[in-house]
């Protein structure tokens, strides 16, 4: 007898990654995302605007791409999309997704202060009451040595290439003798030694810092202007069509953005002109009876 394979279904690791797999036959630049329990086959789209006290506030630049490209993907070459046309802002006010150690270095030197919520630490040490993580370690970076809280010192420094996100790290080991006889160790590290992992320095100090200002209530109250972009994704979609392609591929796709977002400049403009005010944000019913 013949033996007979039986196909099935291909696992997770066998399938491609999102930006090479073709999701439709009609559109074959269509890629398929997933963010926060919302599936869709399509393109993203990002979309820049002024947000001055006293001028109109008009989108100043589109960025669209297939799904599949995140939007920490996007957050220099907007900025470099910006320079071209001589809009560099002071202050870019994003959401946490376009804000990396590598983005605010970058941002700063362009003299733009990165306005966005950066990643705070979620190791289980973070987590652990009383537990020590990263941030407690003190790095001497001229003599390439980590000093935990406890005073002990590390015994190597090592760079181990590039992580899943394209990123030069390093590593720095302490030795098994002194972490398997330290009374802290459950709280340190569940292995026989500790090591911890950093970026370089000028990435380094400048999450560091990052971390330190949004902690501060200031920073919150001034972030609370990106929500205005918010609303002009909330217009472009309710009024505009902003989220259906009328096209296929993506050349066509971002051309309809850009005749959106010069249809929404327009209405903004004759607005602005005719002395209308911009709209307050939606309270709700709840909020409301809240605040009474």
């Amino acid at each position: 007898m013949a033996s007979v394979r039986v196909a099935g279904w291909k696992s997770k690791k066998e399938l491609p990654r999102a930006e090479a797999g073709i999701e439709s036959p009609y559109d074959i630049d269509a890629r398929f995302r997933s963010r926060r329990g919302v599936n869709w086959v399509g393109y993203a789209v990002h979309l820049s605007e002024s947000c001055e006290d006293e001028a109109c506030h008009l989108i100043t630049h589109v960025e669209t791409t297939d799904a599949a490209i995140h939007e920490a993907q996007r957050t220099e070459v907007i900025h470099q999309s910006l320079a071209d046309k001589h809009l560099l802002p002071s202050e870019h006010f994003v959401d946490a997704a376009y804000v990396s150690a590598e983005h605010l270095v970058s941002a700063e030197q362009r003299q733009i202060e990165l306005m966005g919520p950066a990643h705070q630490n979620t190791s289980w040490q973070s987590r652990l009451k009383g537990g020590i993580d990263e941030t407690q370690f003190a790095i001497d970076w001229s003599t390439k040595t980590v000093t935990c809280p406890k005073g002990k010192h590390s015994v190597s420094w090592k760079h181990f290439g590039r992580d899943t996100d394209d990123r030069i790290r390093i590593r720095a080991m302490f030795s098994s003798q002194d972490c398997l006889t330290c009374e802290y160790k459950v709280l340190c590290t569940k292995g026989a030694q500790r090591s911890v992992s950093f970026l370089p320095k000028e990435q380094y100090e400048a999450l560091a810092k990052k971390r330190r200002r949004q902690a501060n209530r200031h920073w919150r109250k001034r972030y609370q202007r990106r929500a205005g972009i918010e609303g002009t994704l909330s217009q472009g979609v309710r009024g505009f069509g902003l989220r259906r392609s009328r096209y296929r591929g993506l050349a066509k796709t971002h051309l309809q953005n850009v005749a959106i977002a010069a249809a929404i400049n327009l209405d903004r403009l004759v607005n602005w002109f005719n002395g209308v005010p911009i709209a307050r944000t939606r309270t709700s019913r709840f909020k409301a009876l809240k605040a009474a």
